[in-house]
């Protein structure tokens, strides 16, 4: 079976068991952040030593629950979040022998991190009453598969230009805004079709534009990290995708970009 047909049976399999758990939401949908969120932070980990730099994943660990908890009940985990610093701070120095603090600081960004980030996923999922959130975060996944799938076949038909030949010399300016086009097609579907759909026509392209933009940059990160460490996909976890982290990091960036979004509209109800 070739690299797309392998890409297209994963993402058949993969993608509707992701939109369940999202459906469910609550503790399901947590939990199920929780789990790629340790998968990629081990990934990136891999990465990192390639460099001859090494996190120290059980503090990584430790950091990163209490961070996914912010959203849920926000005192409580920032006080969790604190004494773990501060447990990772002291075990470090003990442990560390005559080398300093040479774990602390790529723990503590790997530990931090990639939690904040996916945070914007959970804080989505939890926005407002009803179906709100779950309508959002839905636009949000189907806006970055479809920034990916357009961009990807856009780029191969008409890319020319080079958007940043430095980091992913395959990616193109052409295929960089056939993914734009992509993700408005989609959100402009939802604004359409699904009652309840919380945003105003304006607050609805803009909300498209900063995700449609945020993704790309997240990929282009990953596209940097790997092009530093040797390797084309972060693992190998996930036949014809590479792995957690190669499927992930557009939501990355763009689902913290969506929350703020969300959050900023609803404190001056503009949009």
């Amino acid at each position: 079976m070739s690299e797309l047909g392998k890409r297209v049976l994963s993402a058949i399999i993969a993608a509707p068991l992701f939109l369940a758990v999202t459906w469910l939401g609550g503790w399901y949908f947590w939990v199920l952040i929780a789990v790629i969120t340790v998968i990629i932070q081990y990934e990136i980990n891999i990465m990192l030593e390639k460099q001859e730099i090494k996190a120290w994943m059980p503090g990584v660990i430790t950091l990163s629950f209490p961070i996914l908890l912010i959203p849920v009940f926000p005192e409580g985990a920032w006080m969790l979040f604190l004494s773990g610093l501060l447990l990772v701070f002291i075990l470090e120095t003990f442990r560390s022998g005559n080398r300093g603090w040479t774990q602390l600081a790529p723990t503590i960004m790997l530990g931090v991190t990639i939690p904040a980030l996916f945070s914007g996923l959970i804080l989505i999922r939890n926005t407002g009453e009803s179906n709100e959130g779950l309508i959002l975060t839905f636009a949000l996944l189907f806006m970055v598969w479809a920034n990916d799938v357009f961009a990807y076949f856009g780029g191969k038909l008409t890319g020319k230009h080079k958007l940043a030949p430095s980091i992913s010399p395959n990616k193109t300016v052409e295929g960089f805004l056939w993914g734009l086009a992509g993700s408005i097609m989609v959100v402009v579907f939802f604004k359409l079709a699904v009652h309840g759909f919380p945003l105003a026509w304006a607050g609805t392209i803009l909300f498209a534009f900063l995700t449609g933009c945020a993704g790309p940059a997240g990929d282009l990160a990953e596209s940097k990290l790997k092009r530093a460490a040797g390797i084309k996909d972060s693992s190998n976890v996930l036949p014809g995708h590479g792995g957690f982290y190669d499927r992930f990091d557009a939501v990355l960036f763009s689902a913290p970009a969506a929350a703020v979004f969300i959050y900023v509209t609803q404190m001056i109800s503009v949009f």
